[in-house]
């Protein structure tokens, strides 16, 4: 046995002093594994190097975790007073405050041999989420530090502690898949973390809405027969190692999807670290939860880029200018500013309706209505699924895919402005072109503009002219003209494109194909790589490649169906890119409030094209319609030819000119 070499108060003084190194501390420490808890590891001085002078039970539990916490604050101070480099407030479980032990992701981050941090720490190893977010030490903290990012680790101990994970999974059963094991209390443990983190981060970005905020998900963590997983686990009859560890990824996997989708509705703001498939084999784990030291550098790696990823990129903003510029035009000219528009999440019930709805029209049967938002998510998977059979994604398409493409691509224009280029198309019949209010914002843009039809791989193009003076309708907030146009040029087989009263055409994971006129090159199309992201209550989000003057495409579905009208885009941190287009639902709704409180003959012929998925007419052959309790109506009659909206508090002006 070795000597005992120091007294437990030399020992304590030793963790104070900021200059003995980590590496110096940790063999002095050995892990109390009856006291220790999930995400909260409890050390104790090793009693082969530490002599027992009578600080025992919670006393010596307690102190030396909250010493670590202390140790690393005293080397924030001194590094403080001359900083000029990246600030940063942490907060959460042993993931950022392993005790002396290990060096975990904060004390890898503040290692100025790797990294160049500044970290104010405010973690304690087996904080619970609820705890860590009620609690006004991290409004505190970043009150008085002033970080450039604030970090968060928390959930963890949440899922797994206090035995908790034998309650979040299924019997074992041989006939089910890994991915069917977790129940429905797993489902409403992420809905609870998806509150706590939502109301964090809207609290927190509303004092400071330049703040760069991170959170991570784990590892998929590997049963190895311990009191957090592997007996909880055997407890549910799971006994097989192999099964433990697939039934942990899918819990893991679904817990960083929820953070991911959290993230995504605070862009530019919130980042999610992904740490799966990170730390690696069991080799590089010291136990069922935590990694090693090599472990922990290769998940601080990840938080260094995510950090500069995030730091490199500017702080959110409203306005986004488009890449809508003539090719013909200065660099410095022509370009189209876009103002994104104010967006909610679709209620739950909703987005289910959507869902469901979607799936009975795709498969012609109807289905049963999702109870779980697993099983939603399963339903949206079978609607993305549809038409495959084999690989990862929807390869197979029917033959009249093509034939319908090629119908609806006639319908698609160019809009030729005095300063730029934009898209459009034919809308309900073939006296109305409808593209972006932000190509098309004014009556005076409308008469010096052009619409140029079949400008495809031969020269030959049809030039129609716009008339603003019999109709004009435009909405800045949900980006879209409507401007008549005078159709003789035109040949017989350029068909408008139908409007869909209530379209049930499309949610995430399906495809969104958009005929453009990029840069206002001849006519192209975007088929791939061109998934549906999100679904917000006026917009959409997909991957679809556009590039200025693709504003005022129309967005399909693999249907044909339209589904919105495409308006924006802009570069992630990653490098990859996000385009957005407006609802057809809300711009329709809009159309069909405006023709119930001022409506003219022309707006009154454009509603009447107007059709539900199911074609439904009333007794006088006219749309059956009833506007969204959301759509706006707080309209009043301006002077002249003039209607004044009020949309969300913004007061907008539209022009209607009447025969």
């Amino acid at each position: 046995m070795a000597a005992k070499t120091i007294t437990q108060q030399e020992l304590i003084n030793k963790v104070l002093d900021i200059d003995i190194s980590d590496e110096e501390l940790a063999k002095y420490f050995v892990i109390d594994e009856d006291a220790s808890e999930a995400f909260a590891p409890k050390v104790v001085p090793n009693p082969e190097m530490v002599e027992d002078n009578g600080l025992e039970g919670a006393f010596l539990l307690n102190a030396f975790n909250g010493l670590a916490r202390a140790r690393r604050n005293r080397k924030y101070r001194r590094r403080i007073k001359k900083w000029t480099g990246v600030k940063i407030v942490a907060e959460g479980d042993s993931w950022f405050q392993y005790p002396l032990l290990l060096k975990d992701t904060i004390d890898q981050l503040i290692d100025l041999d790797k990294f160049q941090y500044a970290i104010y720490g405010l973690s304690e190893a087996g904080d619970l989420l609820s705890n860590i977010v009620k609690e006004d030490e991290i409004t505190e903290a970043i009150e008085k530090e002033n970080p450039d990012v604030f970090l968060i680790s928390g959930g963890g101990n949440d899922m797994v502690g206090d035995n908790r994970m034998a309650t979040l999974v299924h019997e074992f059963d041989a006939n089910r898949l890994p991915k069917n094991y977790p129940n429905d209390k797993f489902d409403l443990f992420l809905r609870e973390l998806e509150t706590l983190y939502r109301g964090l981060f809207t609290r927190l970005l509303a004092d400071r809405p330049h703040l760069k905020i991170l959170c991570h998900g784990y590892d998929n963590a590997i049963p190895q027969d311990g009191k957090w997983l592997g007996k909880p686990l055997k407890k549910r009859n799971i006994s097989d190692k192999d099964l433990q560890r697939e039934i942990v990824a899918v819990m893991i996997g679904r817990f960083n999807e929820r953070l991911k989708e959290i993230s995504d509705d605070f862009p530019g703001s919130v980042y999610h670290v992904d740490c799966q498939k990170i730390v690696g084999p069991k080799s590089n784990w010291q136990d069922e939860l935590h990694p090693k030291n090599e472990g922990y550098l290769k998940v601080a790696k990840k938080f260094d880029e995510v950090i500069k990823l995030a730091l490199a990129e500017d702080a959110p903003s409203v306005a986004i200018p488009l890449r809508a510029i003539a090719p013909d035009a200065p660099e410095t000219k022509g370009k189209v500013p876009v103002t994104l528009p104010k967006l909610s999440k679709l209620d739950n019930q909703d987005f289910l309706n959507l869902v469901v709805k979607r799936a009975e029209a795709v498969m012609g049967k109807e289905v049963a209505v999702p109870k779980t938002r697993y099983e939603r998510k399963q339903l949206e998977k079978d609607i993305s699924e549809h038409f495959e059979k084999i690989h990862k994604e929807i390869n197979f398409l029917p033959s009249s895919f093509l034939e319908k493409g090629v119908i609806r691509s006639k319908s698609v224009c160019r809009i030729t402005t005095d300063s730029h280029y934009g898209s459009g198309f034919l809308i309900g019949s073939r006296n109305f072109i409808m593209t972006n209010n932000h190509v098309i914002p004014d009556t005076q843009t409308a008469e010096s503009s052009q619409a140029e039809f079949d400008y495809d791989e031969d020269d030959i193009l049809y030039a129609v002219s716009l008339e603003p003076d019999r109709f004009f309708i435009t909405n800045k907030d949900l980006d879209f003209t409507i401007v008549a146009c005078n159709p003789d040029p035109l040949p017989a087989d350029i068909k408008a494109i139908e409007l869909l009263r209530d379209p049930d055409t499309i949610t995430r994971g399906e495809r969104a194909n958009i005929i453009q006129h990029p840069q206002g090159r001849k006519k192209e199309i975007s088929l791939h790589d061109n998934k549906v992201n999100y679904v917000y209550d006026v917009s959409i989000r997909y991957t679809a490649d556009t590039e200025g003057g693709s504003s005022g495409s129309p967005v399909f579905n693999n249907e044909w169906n339209l589904v919105a009208l495409h308006h924006a885009g802009w570069s992630e941190a990653d490098g990859s890119a996000t385009n957005e287009g407006m609802r057809m639902k809300a711009i329709v709704d809009f159309l069909l409030t405006e023709n119930d409180n001022e409506s003219s003959a022309m707006l009154e012929s454009l509603v009447q094209h107007i059709t539900d998925a199911k074609h439904v007419s009333d007794s006088h052959g006219r749309t059956r319609h009833t506007p969204s309790p959301s759509t706006p109506t707080n309209m009043k009659r301006g002077k002249g030819n003039s209607v004044t909206l009020n949309l969300n508090g913004d007061v907008n002006q539209i022009t209607i000119n009447f025969d």
